[in-house]
């Protein structure tokens, strides 16, 4: 985690010092800031500090003050803006006595490390969120954990709140996850989801698009599709957005699922392959042609076209490139499909192999 400290007095700034080694002994990346009239570690600022506060509330995943909370108020009431993109915020007092979790507790990951905090310096946390004052597991804490996105995001609040005034709520997953004590939670087997009636509301994960007779159902989707492209030159974005989503659709997996982009270097330029990437917030990865030949040789079953070959010297892209962006135990869902001049197939990597390290050329 990026993690900036600030400290405006003496001792605050003796303290920040501590927190500063605390926390890059663990493996964060951090940044002090202290007034320039007081000697000791990190960067030194003159003037308002609140300059310096808005560039790295913006750049940060983690804000740690040692001050008051009031003054930590008033320098964050301007650039808050979503729980989803803020960073988490943990104030101190600068003698070390309290450590208070202030801002995105669940999904910026506040109040773990004000709870890492408290435990390294002996001090009291204060933590307020109220599923965790109840002792309940919220929704969006699991899908953090478990690198989940949540959908619809308006229905998470809703969920905690039906768990915080002690209404049962039904969850489901296709996956199985090691879960921790799921109190406040009815877990329904995935073959049994079909048949459930849940009288509150329902938590499924999965990147299946589904039809269940609940209004009150939170998808939290896994991040594991791969959509490999092939298309002509000069291609308008929009057809290839269109010939994305038909695809998903066939494939019955939701667009929030969609990890990469995957093609072939000859295209990966292309303004419109760029585009539908940054519109969706997907990165683009690219193969070259001795890679896409390669799979080939080892996965049977590949189509294979020889106009294609003869064109770019590969018999296919779209079904090559997704399995070569995917991450181990990956599968084709859906098998090459063309529309107007875009070829699109879909893998789905095993839940979980996504989130290790691999060395693709990230566009």
């Amino acid at each position: 985690m990026n993690i900036a400290i600030f400290a405006i007095t003496k001792n605050g700034t003796e303290l920040a010092a501590k927190v500063s080694r605390h926390l890059t002994n663990e493996g964060h990346q951090v940044r002090l800031f202290r007034p320039g009239r007081f000697p000791g570690e990190g960067e030194p600022f003159n003037g308002p500090v609140s300059r310096i506060v808005a560039e790295e509330f913006y750049r940060c995943q983690g804000l740690i003050f040692i001050m008051a909370l009031g003054i930590v108020v008033r320098l964050l009431a301007p650039l808050i803006k979503d729980k989803r993109s803020d960073p988490a915020v943990v104030v101190m007092d600068e003698k070390g006595q309290f450590v208070i979790s202030t801002l995105s507790g669940h999904l910026g990951g506040a109040n773990e490390l004000a709870q890492d905090l408290a435990g390294a310096f002996q001090a009291i946390p204060v933590i307020t969120t109220a599923t965790d004052v109840n002792g309940l597991p919220s929704v969006d804490v699991l899908a953090r954990k478990y690198t989940l996105v949540m959908e619809p995001f308006n229905a998470v609040k809703q969920v905690n709140a039906a768990l915080v005034n002690g209404e049962m709520v039904a969850f489901c997953s296709e996956f199985p996850l090691p879960f921790p004590p799921m109190h406040g939670y009815k877990l329904i087997p995935w073959d049994k989801l079909p048949i459930t009636r849940p009288p509150g509301w329902l938590v499924v994960i999965t990147n299946r698009e589904i039809s269940l007779p609940h209004e009150k159902t939170l998808f939290l989707r896994p991040r594991n599709l791969i959509a490999g492209i092939g298309c002509r030159k000069e291609i308008d974005p929009e057809k290839i957005k269109e010939a994305l989503l038909h695809a998903l659709k066939l494939a019955r997996r939701s667009p929030t699922s969609l990890r990469l982009l995957a093609t072939i270097d000859l295209r990966v330029q292309e303004r419109g392959l760029q585009q539908v990437a940054r519109e969706m917030g997907i990165p683009l990865v690219s193969f070259s042609r001795e890679q896409i030949q390669s799979i080939f040789s080892r996965v049977k079953n590949l189509q294979h076209s020889s106009f294609v070959q003869k064109r770019i010297g590969v018999g296919g892209v779209c079904e090559p490139v997704a399995l070569l962006a995917a991450a181990h135990h990956a599968r084709l869902i859906l098998p090459k499909t063309s529309r107007e001049g875009v070829t699109v197939a879909l893998a789905e990597e095993s839940y979980g192999w996504w989130e290790q390290d691999r060395e693709v050329p990230i566009i």
